[in-house]
C-alpha cells in the first residue's frame, strides 16, 4: 500500500517550474510547505476563479500535476499505516491537532499577462471555509 500511496504522491520532476524568491515561497501557496487548503477538485477551481491580477484581470490557469506530500512520509512507515493513511486522506478525514500533513499537493500554472506564477493546493481540506487569503500578486474576490 506504501507504493500506492507513493505511486499518488511521486513528484513530477519533469515539469518546468517559474523560479520563485524566498518571499514568494513563503507566501501562502508559494511553495508545497505553504499550500493553499481548499476542498477537492472543484475547491481548487473555485479558489483560483476568484484571483485577480494586478491589472485587474483574473487570470488564467492549468493543473501542472502532484508535487508529492506537504511533509514527507517517515522512513520507517509500515504498510498498515500507510493503508490508514490512504484512506483517511480519501475519506476527507480532517487532520488532528499537531497531526503531520501528509496529503498531495498539487502545483498549478496561473498566468497574468506575460507573468506565470506556480501555485501549490492541497485538495484534502474540507472540514473548513473556503481561504479568504490572496497569493503573492494575486488579489482575492468573494
Amino acid at each position: 500500500m506504501k507504493a500506492v500511496l507513493l505511486a499518488l504522491a511521486v513528484p513530477l520532476a519533469a515539469t518546468a517550474q517559474t523560479p520563485s524568491s524566498p518571499a514568494a515561497d513563503a507566501a501562502p501557496g508559494g511553495s508545497v510547505a505553504t499550500a493553499i487548503e481548499v476542498c477537492e477538485p472543484q475547491g481548487q477551481h473555485r479558489y483560483l476563479a476568484r484571483l485577480v491580477c494586478p491589472d485587474r484581470s483574473h487570470p488564467q490557469f492549468e493543473r501542472a500535476g502532484s508535487v508529492g506530500e506537504r511533509t514527507p512520509l517517515p522512513a520507517n512507515m509500515t504498510e498498515a499505516q500507510s493503508v490508514r493513511l490512504v484512506e483517511a486522506m480519501l475519506a476527507g478525514k480532517p487532520l488532528a491537532p499537531g497531526e503531520p500533513d501528509h496529503h498531495v499537493v498539487d502545483r498549478y500554472r496561473v498566468v497574468c499577462g506575460t507573468r506565470e506564477t506556480s501555485l501549490y493546493l492541497d485538495m484534502y481540506h474540507c472540514d473548513r471555509p473556503p481561504p479568504r487569503i490572496a497569493p503573492a500578486g494575486f488579489e482575492l474576490i468573494d
